[in-house]
């Protein structure tokens, strides 16, 4: 049995643990006596849909290369010139705040079953439940309790609001608001603002069902001389679509979630198992089994910050970034900076689809794992960004195709924001998105019609952006993600072929032709291939941009130049650019003091990758020590909660103990001490289900469901296998 145990309550929304159904989600904070619920809907976002595409851009870019390609510093020029406007953000929704005045408990006990997604509360009084079903589309709370109690249900919200208890039923409701700036413009006036009335509307609507008395006095629920209570919520909001204006009516969306509540008129044990065998028919699809205990977060955070991970803090974190996949991505949008769990109305970041990396990592390890039904929602937000990419694509670029830049929110802006061109300006984030996306699909052996669609669309804005510079193809200007280089003691974020584009358009160019029909398009990217400008070495390594250039910090919290290494894999065992990413892996690990969780995650990633057991195992340590909160949130400084981490780590792991590289699979890559020893059931690769275990570092067993092959080392003396070629 997997489970988070803790020995007193969340201090804050930081320490409260999450559950959801992909939809609604709350974390809970499991107080003694006064329990806080902090309420999202994955569809409630500022603004509306707004075209930020910049005319002028075109005539800029050409400017632009021609200063790069004479050595001038463009970086103003990209910055002011190649702009657009800021993305929305992710909502909080409404507060729930549940007093209950019950005999003193003794033994309290706050723990999450990740085997059953259930969120559990208890002393030896007062037990309470927690999860968001997904077949009964309603987030469940429940109160027993061996002595009557008395309770009070109150809401608020950090949003403009109101509070409406009447008949037994409670609502919060109100508008999001028509713009948020994120958080980190620190000196903008007025950044949250109400003055267009377009926002979304939105509404939080609950009952409870008990066996003592109800009253309500019109902005409370309260409960007296009861045993048990159950309290049943929905949240709904005015969206209506990425490209379609929201409904701003608040009685509209307030009664449609409270006819959403009538519907659910189950009896609680029913819910309960219904959500369980729901949730665990994903969540147990695939298993790893590397150590139990009694799940004590506390004490096993406390070794691992005094220099000691253990097995079973890194299967509890790997279990619990499977649980969040579960509870944040299901039928709705996909899981953002901080999956569907955000208290703030300026989150970190503006909690966006972050393209650049973060997006991108928080579905790396889902279908290794199983977790196909998760990976709808990112699908679909990939087909919406080509829709709207398009049109970014003709009109900044006079592309072809489809692109995107490192902000994406759920109305799909697609052009750069304003700010520094490091993180601003960086259209080949929809490529990635698509390379992304076709390797979800090819894992899972089913590359369909919108994967080839998509992927094809990248292609063609990739070969329209390449311009050409001493004979050689390059993008230009070219960044590589939130870093820059200084030349003749300037500052430059803007160069050319940036080994981070240009792998990402290899990978782009070498899944067009796997997969593309399209005969002309797949000439045109043959005729591209070899005019591409080569990877180059530098001082340190792989080269960041072309002419040696690397970025100024030395441990930068990117690997972009590492792309083509993972999660691409253009760049191949057994070549000099194989051996210069390495080097330049190392290299910024050693000149690191990041504590960044997801950079901590595609450090483990790239260890499993290069087969470099002694790095993982430092990564890992380096993870659980200094990257990870109380209640098991990936951490970001300042003081940041943002779920990549966590789901970076998944994929990590998952690469330590099984990669695949052109149809061949090599088990335990990186596979060190602490975790020499386990099995994995059920994990997806490229469409088989495999199985296999392992002692002291070695193969003692594999089966898989259809014929595999697998790279004959790491296997044990008289290892079973079954359905396996070993070459």
């Amino acid at each position: 049995m997997s489970k988070l145990v803790f020995g007193k309550p969340a201090r804050n929304w930081y320490s409260s643990l999450p559950a959801g159904n992909g939809k609604t989600a709350f974390v809970v904070s499991g107080g003694e006596r006064v329990e806080k619920l902090w309420f999202n809907d994955a569809e409630l976002w500022s603004g509306y849909p707004k075209n930020h595409d910049n005319e002028g851009a075109r005539s800029a870019l050409d400017q632009a290369r021609k200063f790069i390609f004479e050595g001038k510093n463009a970086e103003a020029f990209v910055r002011s010139r190649m702009d657009g406007n800021y993305s929305e953000a992710f909502m909080p929704l409404a507060i729930l705040k549940i007093r209950i005045r019950a005999p003193k408990g003794k033994g309290y006990l706050r723990q999450l079953d990740l085997d059953n997604g259930v969120i559990e509360v208890s002393d030896d009084v007062v037990t309470r439940k927690a999860f968001v079903s997904y077949p009964h589309k309603a987030a469940v709370y429940s109160i027993e309790s061996k002595a009557e109690f008395t309770a009070e249900i109150s809401a608020e919200s950090v949003l403009r609001y109101v509070v409406e208890a009447k008949d037994g039923v409670m609502t919060v409701s109100g508008n999001a608001p028509d713009y948020a700036a994120p958080n980190y413009l620190r000196t903008k006036l007025f950044p949250v603002r109400y003055n267009e009335k377009k926002a979304s509307a939105f509404c939080l609507a609950l009952r409870a069902e008990t066996d003592g008395e109800i009253k309500d006095n019109g902005k409370k629920l309260s409960i007296r001389r009861a045993t048990y209570v159950r309290i049943f919520a929905v949240t709904e909001t005015g969206f209506r679509g990425f490209d379609k204006m929201p409904c701003t009516d608040v009685a509209v969306v307030r009664n449609k979630a409270v006819e959403e509540l009538s519907g659910v008129t189950a009896p609680f044990s029913e819910i309960e198992r219904d959500h369980v065998c729901d949730y665990r028919a994903i969540y147990g699809r695939q298993k790893l089994y590397l150590s139990e205990g009694d799940g004590d977060v506390e004490k096993l955070l406390d070794r691992a910050r005094s220099g000691y991970t253990s097995a079973e803090l890194i299967n509890l974190l790997y279990d619990f970034g499977k649980y969040m996949t579960v509870c944040g991505s299901r039928n709705s949008q996909p899981l953002n900076l901080q999956g569907q769990w955000n208290e703030s109305v300026r989150p970190p970041w503006s909690s966006n689809l972050t393209t650049n990396i973060n997006a991108q990592m928080n579905y790396w390890g889902a279908t290794r794992c199983g977790l196909k039904e998760c990976m709808e929602p990112f699908y679909r937000a990939v087909k919406e960004i080509v829709e709207r990419g398009k049109k970014t694509a003709a009109t900044n670029f006079g592309a072809r195709g489809f692109c995107c830049n490192h902000n994406v929110d759920i109305w799909r802006n697609t052009s750069p924001v304003k700010g520094d061109p490091c993180y601003m300006y960086s259209p080949l984030c929809g490529a990635w998105l698509a390379n992304e996306a076709f390797a979800h699909k090819k894992n899972s052996g089913e590359i369909d019609g919108d994967a080839v669609a998509v992927t094809e669309e990248a292609a063609k804005f990739c070969l329209d952006y390449l311009c050409e510079y001493d004979g050689r193809l390059v993008t230009c200007p070219s960044t590589s993600p939130e870093t820059a280089y200084i030349e003749n003691g300037r500052r430059s974020a803007v160069g050319i072929a940036s080994a981070y584009e240009m792998s990402v358009i290899r990978q782009t160019f070498a899944n067009c032709l796997e997969c593309s029909s399209d005969e002309k398009l797949k000439e045109e990217i043959n005729a591209a291939l070899p005019r591409l400008y080569p990877y180059e070495r530098a001082e340190n390594g792989l080269s960041e941009w072309a002419g040696g250039r690397m970025s100024c910090e030395k441990g930068h919290r990117h690997f972009s130049p590492l792309y083509g290494v993972y999660p691409g894999n253009v760049v191949k065992e057994g070549t000099k650019e194989y051996d210069w990413a390495k080097e330049l892996f190392l290299y910024r690990l050693e000149n690191s003091s990041s504590s960044i969780g997801w950079s901590a995650a595609w450090a483990i990633c790239l260890a499993g990758r290069f087969k470099d057991k002694e790095t993982a195992k430092k990564a890992i340590s380096s993870f659980t020590a200094r990257s990870v909160m109380d209640n098991l949130f990936d951490f970001h400084p300042p003081c940041y909660f943002q779920i990549d981490g966590n789901m970076g780590f998944v994929a990590g792991i998952n690469e330590l103990l099984i990669s695949e590289n052109d149809g061949i699979i090599t088990l335990l890559p990186a596979c060190f001490d602490t975790i020499d020893g386990g099995e994995m059931r059920g994990a997806v690769v490229n469409g088989a289900t495999v199985d296999f275990r392992w002692q002291n570092g070695k193969i003692v067993c594999v089966r898989a469901d259809k014929k595999i092959k697998i790279k004959d080392v790491n296997f044990a003396e008289n290892a079973i296998t079954e359905n396996v070629e070993r070459v």
